[in-house]
């Protein structure tokens, strides 16, 4: 791999925007949109108080249109090119140049859970994906951007990691944030028996760690729980009560700094996104699913006190 120099950055300089709650939704399901529709998530957010963002985009187009909108609005993106894993892009360097020549923190995902046959046009092909993951590593990175790093396989995740490595881009670990999708299925907050709940991320921590020796920041980029889940039947599914409660439970780990577990919130957990501010297709929108919207979710994350979210090094 041939980077640039670009220099590591410790933990308390990784961007955030003002008035940091950690508060943050997976934005719309389409990579295309227009002024009217933005505008609208956008004041959704606002009045929830959510300071991030997760947000697809089909091109630079939509870079252009949205960029400018959620930076005015104090709003901080994880930028996400849609993409199949068996795509290889040649213009992440472009893209990166453009969000930040229009003063937008460049923020990338770099593919979207590789490991699952729906993430492919054809069959998988993990070799294949990896040279793609590669190139795009070495654009965002040597375009100054940060390398967000997505994997729901571990083994995927290991042998990235390790592949990095042994190309000689050990550099990268210093400007790449890990971007864990820990839904809860219909487990409650505190559930800790396997991975499968909202604090499984800790587990893809502790595998990173042991990988590249530190965590490096992250942002579950999804997660939460979806409408009406019954993936195990030794809990109840997931109804509006649950829904609400389980949600707001999480949101208030950056506000008491404890996590469900009795836990410190780690500093590297930057922000938390649910999947799904707003979809027509998805009942686990929050906004304007065919079930319709999940009101007592957002009334309660309304209610929450205004608050901006401790680091260690603040307290």
């Amino acid at each position: 791999m041939k980077l640039a120099d670009w220099p590591a950055l410790s933990l308390a300089e990784w961007p955030r925007p003002a008035n940091d709650n950690g508060l943050c939704m997976h934005n719309i399901g389409e990579q295309y949109y227009d002024e009217q529709n933005l505008s609208l998530q956008i004041s959704r957010l606002k009045e929830m108080n959510i300071r991030w963002t997760v947000l697809l985009y089909g091109d630079e187009n939509m870079l252009k249109i949205a960029a400018p909108m959620f930076r005015d609005a104090g709003i901080t993106v994880i930028w996400r090119k849609m993409l199949r894993a068996d795509e290889r892009y040649f213009d992440w360097g472009r893209d990166i140049q453009l969000l930040r020549d229009l003063g937008v923190e460049p923020y990338m995902q770099l593919y979207n859970e590789p490991s699952l046959s729906a993430e492919w046009n054809e069959g998988i092909d993990q070799p294949r994906f990896m040279e793609n993951f590669l190139s795009a590593v070495t654009q965002v990175y040597n375009a100054g951007g940060y390398v967000g790093v997505q994997q729901v396989d571990d083994s995927w995740l290991v042998q990235a990691l390790d592949e990095i490595k042994r190309r000689g881009g050990e550099k990268v670990f210093g400007r790449m944030f890990l971007i864990p999708h820990p839904y809860g299925l219909n487990h409650p907050p505190d559930y800790t028996a396997d991975t499968n709940g909202v604090l499984g991320f800790l587990d893809q921590a502790r595998i990173v760690s042991d990988t590249i020796g530190f965590v490096p920041p992250m942002i579950a980029g999804e997660g939460g729980w979806k409408w009406n889940a019954t993936d195990d039947a030794n809990y109840p599914p997931i109804d509006a009560e649950r829904h609400r409660d389980y949600h707001l439970e999480v949101f208030n780990w950056f506000r008491t700094g404890q996590l469900s577990n009795g836990q410190p919130l780690p500093d590297t957990l930057l922000a938390f996104c649910p999947w799904l501010l707003s979809s027509k297709l998805d009942d686990s929108a929050w906004f304007d699913s065919f079930y319709g919207d999940h009101t007592p979710t957002i009334d309660a994350v309304k209610a929450l006190p205004a608050f901006q979210r401790k680091f260690s090094w603040e307290r």
